[in-house]
């Protein structure tokens, strides 16, 4: 299956999984549905990415995310006493909950964030288009 960019989808994702080292991660992702009820939007939380180096693919109903943030140069003063920032190939797989006509798609690197516009598929129907507040009571059960 070829994506949206004309490269061999199966090539580029096993190419990626061949050489990703230990330290892949997967970044932070939120997916939600437009005001307008017409997008899906994706939002990445990949601060220090390269954006030459990100690609996004889509197969089906199935967008992929690969690229590297490289990890910066310590400045020789000493060694970490935390890390919690993952340095390296990330990779993020997610299903989309609908069909989304990606010939339209935009996709924008901007502080750090990753925001990828997919317009839903002209022939779905079944996306509602209000927002209804399920109301509902949570009791604390002691233990």
């Amino acid at each position: 299956m070829k994506d949206c960019f004309g490269d061999d989808f199966e090539a580029i994702f096993a190419e990626f999984a061949r050489r990703v080292r230990p330290g892949r991660f997967e970044p932070n992702t939120d997916v939600a549905l437009s005001d307008d009820g017409e997008s899906v939007i994706v939002t990445v939380e990949i601060a220090g990415a390269d954006p030459t180096e990100l690609r996004v693919m889509m197969e089906d109903r199935t967008l992929y995310i690969l690229g590297r943030r490289a990890d910066r140069e310590r400045d020789g003063r000493g060694s970490y006493l935390m890390k919690e920032i993952d340095y390296g190939d990330f990779g993020k797989k997610m299903h989309l909950p609908v069909p989304v006509s990606y010939e339209d798609a935009s996709a924008i690197y901007r502080d750090g964030m990753l925001t990828i516009r997919l317009p839903l598929s002209k022939d779905y129907s079944l996306v509602p288009r209000n927002r209804t507040e399920i109301r509902m009571t949570v009791k604390r059960i002691p233990v």
